[in-house]
């Protein structure tokens, strides 16, 4: 094989294996990051930070965190909310949580079918009702008067669990005791 051959095919093969790795890049960049218990796009807006079994991770909002602690009975630390408005970290304990409005960001627009082809009435979606974070409790009210829902702290929206509990952690709050 010439030289002038070798070398284009080498170049060619190494081109082709740089562009694979530069598209690979890009879509993990433009790809929306999934929550592991909804499989949702996690949104800006509602991001929560959770540690289970010591990891930290992202979940699309505090109710993932609340039905992850339900379902797989697991010790679930709420460590970081999301500020509605600002798209800002807060501390969950900082935080004035609106639940069950209107607006719902993880919400699943699949219809489910049946057996019979028929749509299946959804019984349960484990990111309703909505919770969301707000800094002040003035936004959270006027969130609430606008779009329906209950303005409360993290101790009164964790009563919803019955074993949930504030923990004395700054910032943290435990969806289940340990």
């Amino acid at each position: 094989m010439p030289k002038s051959i070798w070398f284009k095919t080498t170049m060619s093969v190494v081109l082709l294996g740089l562009l694979g790795v530069a598209g690979y890049w890009l879509l993990q960049r433009t790809t929306p990051a999934e929550c592991r218990v909804c499989r949702r796009e996690i949104h800006a807006a509602s991001r929560a930070v959770i540690e289970v079994d010591g990891q930290q991770e992202a979940v699309c909002c505090v109710r993932c965190a609340m039905t992850l602690d339900q379902q797989e009975q697991k010790p679930v630390r709420l460590i970081e909310v999301t500020d509605y408005i600002r798209h800002t970290p807060l501390a969950p304990k900082d935080a004035f949580y609106v639940e069950g409005s209107r607006i719902v960001l993880c919400q699943s627009h699949e219809q489910h079918m049946d057996e019979t082809k028929h749509a299946q009435e959804r019984v349960f979606d484990r990111c309703e009702p909505s919770v969301y974070a707000f800094a002040r409790r003035e936004e959270a009210a006027s969130f609430a008067a606008q779009n329906g829902g209950v303005v409360l702290q993290l101790a009164e929206l964790m009563n919803e669990i019955p074993t949930a509990s504030a923990t004395a952690q700054p910032g943290a709050g435990t969806v289940r005791k340990p």
